[in-house]
């Protein structure tokens, strides 16, 4: 941080017309005359860059194969690697029984009983029907003997008993065929439902788990890095391929803030590269920073360093694979020409 001597001392510099100062301003000068053909452009300097899409999965896992090389063009959806997890695919097949299971389950209750599951509820009930009547006479001949001092009481006891047991079956059988006829209650059904679907989402949980363990181009470009070797195991997150587009380029190139006016979205760009003769390389201004900032570090005096500047990206036109990545390249902005003085 510059001290208030200091900055007291420079500024009385430039008031007495300090060479440095006189030799940067004039510089300064000489750029905006002789760059953009007057007033019809803004020129402004930065690197070619590329966006970079790192591939990796949820999971992690061994790598099994690796399908690419760097340099190796890929289309998207194209498969860059295998992983492999065993429990990751014994769970998924354990999820699918299970769901399996609770389908079953839910339909069956829901289809209600069968026709012969009702029939044998009815046979039941016509045989425990038979029983009671067969003990409800035999209570009464046992009742008449007792009556006349035949037999004994304990007899009389034995016979009311057996009576008793085949009536209680005879209802029993009665209510389980009054709820065959009636089907399964509707709560049954919903609960078997709920299960039911709760298992498939567990299906696709575990297949989307195993899904992770093959790693897919998410769009077209080129395998900048290869970041594993079959066999090694990857981290959950870490990237095991880097891929990028070529034709997709940009760069950001800063506007110093008394010329930012003249910047427009969407504005025309031509793009200059050392090494190729001149060629012009269109693209087009797709964002102005809204805050502004310092120059870079890269600017060679303190007075160009306390300018502000506003960042601009670029979008490159497609090149053909013409412009690589970290190529220095000159911007010129097309810019509207300024209105005429009143």
């Amino acid at each position: 941080m510059e001290t208030p001597n200091a900055s007291g001392r420079r500024r009385a510099a430039a008031r007495t017309g300090h060479p440095r100062r006189a030799l940067a301003l004039a510089t300064a000068l000489a750029l905006v005359a002789g760059c953009g053909n007057g007033r019809d452009a803004v020129t402004a300097s930065g690197t070619v860059e590329l966006d970079e899409v790192d591939v990796a999965s949820l999971i992690g896992g061994r790598v099994v194969t690796l399908r690419v090389d760097e340099g190796d063009t890929v289309r998207a959806g194209d498969t860059l690697a295998v992983l492999d997890q065993g429990e990751v695919l014994a769970g998924l097949d354990a999820r699918r029984a299970e769901a399996q299971r609770a389908l079953a389950q839910w339909r069956d209750l829901e289809a209600g009983p069968r026709a012969p599951e009702v029939q044998t509820g009815e046979a039941e009930l016509r045989a425990t029907t038979a029983q009671w009547t067969l003990a409800q006479a035999e209570l009464e001949r046992i009742q008449a003997l007792y009556d006349h001092h035949v037999v004994a009481a304990s007899d009389l006891d034995r016979a009311r008993t057996a009576r008793d047991t085949a009536a209680a079956r005879r209802e029993a059988a009665a209510k389980q065929v009054q709820l065959l006829r009636a089907g399964s209650r509707a709560q049954q059904v919903t609960a078997a439902r709920s299960a039911a679907l709760a298992a498939e989402a567990q299906v696709a949980a575990a297949r989307s788990r195993a899904h992770e363990l093959v790693l897919t181009a998410p769009a077209p470009g080129v395998v900048l890095l290869r970041e594993f070797e079959p066999g090694e195991i990857v981290p959950a997150g870490v990237p095991v391929v880097t891929l990028g587009d070529p034709e997709r380029l940009w760069m950001r190139v800063y506007v110093p803030a008394p010329q930012l006016a003249r910047v427009r979205l969407g504005a025309a760009v031509e793009v200059r590269a050392q090494g190729y003769g001149g060629r012009a390389f269109a693209g087009r201004v797709v964002a102005i920073a809204t805050h502004a900032e310092f120059t870079p570090r890269a600017a060679l005096t303190e007075e160009e360093r306390a300018n502000l500047v506003f960042g601009v990206k670029v979008a490159l036109e497609p090149s053909g694979g013409a412009l690589k990545a970290g190529l220095p390249a000159d911007a010129r902005i097309l810019a509207p020409p300024a209105p005429p003085r009143r």
